[in-house]
């Protein structure tokens, strides 16, 4: 489906990378670097959607100045939470949190 909006620019803030390396290095660990690598290739390139689909991404409650998308591989279980901001040029990927964790307390205590 296209889009009507123009592509945004996408920054990732200094935090947001080293919570991808981080998401690397759990999978590494747990699993295999091949799996590492593939999923940080599923997850950026689901990020890099952002600079497209900015709009449709969630308000966040405890937060109403960013927003956030739930990525996954698979329609149920675990994934990842992105949260971004943009305004008229960029999008500025925040962090990247597991949807297990309480990400939204987490962004209300900052």
């Amino acid at each position: 489906m296209a889009s009507d909006q123009p592509p945004l620019t996408l920054i990732r803030s200094p935090g947001a990378i080293d919570e991808l390396h981080d998401i690397w290095q759990w999978n590494a660990r747990h699993y295999s670097s091949s799996h590492a690598d593939n999923y940080l290739r599923f997850l950026t390139e689901s990020i890099a959607d952002l600079s497209i689909h900015y709009a449709r991404g969630k308000v966040v409650a405890t937060r109403p100045d960013l927003r956030y998308t739930i990525i996954r591989r698979r329609s149920k279980g675990h994934g990842h939470v992105a949260v971004y901001n943009f305004d008229e040029k960029e999008v500025h990927l925040l962090h990247i949190f597991h949807t297990a964790q309480d990400w939204q307390k987490t962004l209300a205590d900052r």
